[in-house]
């Protein structure tokens, strides 16, 4: 059996993608049968091989997932060769589950064969392309519903205006709505608060004195933002968010992904991309998820009414 999914809507792709996963992993819990096969690496063509031709434990079903598999023509014109040579296709104890995040013309461009192979009829093809209006709009509403949030149309609206209508930038936003929000009804003064570039640029500057030890000025910063009458929670909502950005970006970085690619795995702006970089080198990885506990650590504390929100922000800048 052969599961294909593609298109440029790479986050409900990935949320496909990882729902069939976890269905699996439910049902045969052992792993022993689940397989991860990255065409772009070395040892990617062996290990495909091996996962075909392997004997499954406990006569369990077997899952082989597979990525990058358009990324050289070697590695499709291999893909294609397996699946013709084993007869996948036909197979009622193997899925081979494929994902690719591109639109249809360019698969074809990279190996007209295989994307032919791989969405013929009697396979299961889900595209992933941009929602419509309606559809868009449901998507969102259900989402802000999984995090325990609602929203009406009118606010569903302001935030597609605001954000786009790219699955990681909107699942960015509605987390970081909800993560404020916590639990009711989103309002129109959240998007216009939350959603805002001079807002990350003020809690940028702020993780700027963090990142060069400049306590003074951290402190400075936040008095003149609560005397501005922004909500202590709002800030520290904010700084966690973007630490939380920091710690994702560094470690795709660290990984060698450039820009471009951290941006489309990320789903992260590139404005917001290039002001993370600027602070990765004044912060060694220990520090970020040592930051980023307390961070989370303020938050569990204030809601169980055991810390002061605003003393905690001001702790945390001479802690650093």
């Amino acid at each position: 059996m052969i599961i294909f999914l593609y298109g440029s809507d790479s986050y409900r792709l990935k949320q496909a993608k990882d729902d069939i996963i976890g269905r699996y992993k439910s049902k045969y819990k052992s792993g022993f049968n689940l397989f991860n096969v990255d065409l772009s690496e070395i040892s990617g063509p062996d290990l495909l091989e091996e996962a075909l031709k392997s004997s499954s434990f406990f006569s369990e079903h077997k899952l082989i997932i597979s990525k990058n598999i358009f990324a050289k023509k070697n590695s499709a014109d291999l893909m294609a060769s397996c699946i013709k040579k084993y007869e996948i296709a036909d197979i009622s104890d193997i899925t081979l589950l494929v994902f690719e995040d591109s639109l249809e013309k360019e698969i074809i461009v990279k190996n007209k064969e295989l994307f032919k192979l791989l969405s013929d009829k009697t396979n299961v093809v889900r595209v992933f392309e941009p929602l419509e209006e309606t559809k868009l709009h449901g998507w969102i509403k259900k989402e802000f519903e999984v995090r325990g949030c609602s929203a009406g149309l009118t606010v569903v609206k302001k935030l597609i205006n605001a954000a786009g209508n790219d699955g990681w930038s909107l699942i960015n936003e509605i987390e970081k709505l909800a993560a404020y929000r916590q639990r009711g009804e989103i309002g129109e003064g959240d998007i216009s608060m939350l959603v805002s570039a001079k807002t990350d640029l003020n809690i940028f500057n702020l993780i700027d004195a963090i990142g060069s030890r400049n306590n003074k000025k951290a402190a400075e910063l936040l008095y003149c933002e609560l005397k501005s009458g922004r909500d202590p929670y709002y800030i520290l909502t904010m700084i966690t968010y973007q630490f939380r950005n920091i710690l994702i970006v560094s470690g795709l970085f660290e990984k060698g992904f450039s820009h471009v690619e951290i941006a489309k795995k990320s789903g992260l702006h590139p404005f917001v991309i290039k002001k993370v970089l600027a602070n990765i080198n004044r912060f060694k990885t220990a520090d970020l998820k040592r930051i980023y506990t307390q961070l989370l650590g303020t938050e569990i504390g204030f809601k169980n009414g055991q810390m002061n929100i605003e003393d905690s922000l001001y702790g945390l800048f001479f802690s650093s």
